[in-house]
């Protein structure tokens, strides 16, 4: 097979690699921002930005354990993904805020909907600024990759059947 794109194998194997470089950038990412947030330190406390790093390093050093990515590139994948693990953190502290604006006017003696719709749109808006700048690490930390290094990639996720939301 050759990575010709008007082959329909290496168009193929191009998306299927994409999909799963998306997929791994997409719960490291979601990962990350789950033990920043709380989720993941000692006994259910906040993770420290060394705590988070070192789990970004280790995470990317096994994902990328069969494709002979070499130090160089696992640094540079793993420095796009602690940037954009930091970048979604920042949106922590507006969730938080949000989610105390929201108690106020549920025990409000009148709800306020339009107030509600606006937190909402707003929060929707986080998301989506989330969503595009793991997006952009996902394309960024593919990039870094050669296409047989990201078709290694996809071979070690069917050989160990990654599937979101398993272990």
């Amino acid at each position: 097979m050759t990575d010709n794109p008007k082959n329909p194998r290496a168009r193929r194997s191009w998306i299927i690699a994409a999909t799963l470089v998306g997929v791994v950038a997409v719960f490291a990412g979601a990962k990350a921002l789950v033990f920043a947030h709380g989720g993941g330190g000692w006994h259910g406390g906040p993770m420290s930005a060394e705590m988070l790093s070192d789990r970004i390093e280790r995470g990317v050093k096994y994902v990328l354990l069969d494709t002979d990515a070499t130090a160089e590139q696992r640094q540079q994948v793993t420095a796009i993904l602690e940037s954009a693990a930091t970048d979604v953190h920042a949106l922590v502290d507006q969730h938080h805020e949000a989610h105390k604006q929201i108690h106020e006017i549920l025990s409000a003696p009148t709800i306020d909907r339009a107030r509600l719709e606006t937190l909402r749109a707003e929060q929707m808006g986080l998301a989506d600024q989330a969503s595009k700048r793991v997006v952009t690490a996902l394309a960024d930390a593919a990039e870094v990759l050669t296409p047989a290094q990201r078709a290694a990639l996809i071979a070690s996720a069917e050989k160990h059947r990654w599937h979101p939301g398993m272990h």
